[in-house]
């Protein structure tokens, strides 16, 4: 189980900006350690539950979830991440902590910055660092279905959350350690044919950290 902290950096998609860039040369890929299923526990609900209410309580009401509510993207001992829709279609995530502490949220600016795409595609949504601890990352597929998300060809597990854009976008989370660089290889079936892509790490490769490729 990956932990969430309540320091964290927190990107939503088309918010402009790219991955800061490490200092030093780059080196050989170093395989990041496969992230581990989590359970759904009493605790862990308890600690959604608590989460979910301090986030709400921040945030200003025209970024309050819609009539959908808020997909849990990831959980920790003491936070947990949250992606929803608001009511007039923007894309939004956040992290609250759950002895009611901080809380960070992040929505685009229009529905257009997230729209369907007419293709099938990833989208890249959000990349949550929890300082020191986890990368938590969640992606859109559009038109497509994902098989598998490999680092240097090691599986990751994946969670499928609640769709969006009225169950047309599957929403998939998934987490790597938080200075992992590089980018990860997204399987997806497509039709009857299979296709990878690839989707950025918020670092670049760097020789002292994990790195996928």
């Amino acid at each position: 189980m990956s932990t969430l902290g309540v320091a964290l950096i927190l990107a939503t998609a088309c918010t402009g900006g790219g991955r800061p860039s490490m200092a030093g040369e780059r080196s050989p890929t170093v395989t990041a350690r496969t992230a581990s299923p989590q359970s759904t526990t009493a605790l862990q609900e308890s600690v959604i539950e608590r989460a979910r209410s301090t986030l709400l309580a921040a945030m200003s009401t025209k970024d309050l979830p819609g009539p959908a509510g808020t997909a849990t993207a990831g959980v920790g001992p003491g936070s947990a991440l949250f992606v929803w829709a608001t009511a007039d279609g923007r894309f939004c995530s956040g992290s609250g902590a759950s002895n009611g502490g901080s809380a960070t949220s992040s929505c685009t600016a229009s529905p257009g910055d997230t729209a369907f795409s007419p293709d099938p595609k990833i989208v890249p949504l959000v990349t949550m660092v929890a300082i020191g601890t986890s990368q938590n990352l969640v992606i859109g597929a559009d038109r497509e279905t994902v098989q598998a998300v490999t680092c240097n060809g090691t599986p990751l597990a994946f969670r499928r959350l609640a769709a969006v854009l009225d169950g047309r976008r599957a929403l998939y989370a998934f987490d790597l350690p938080g200075r992992t660089g590089g980018s990860v290889t997204v399987t997806v079936s497509r039709a009857h044919t299979t296709a990878t892509e690839h989707v950025d790490l918020l670092w670049d490769r760097h020789r002292s950290s994990p790195s996928c490729r």
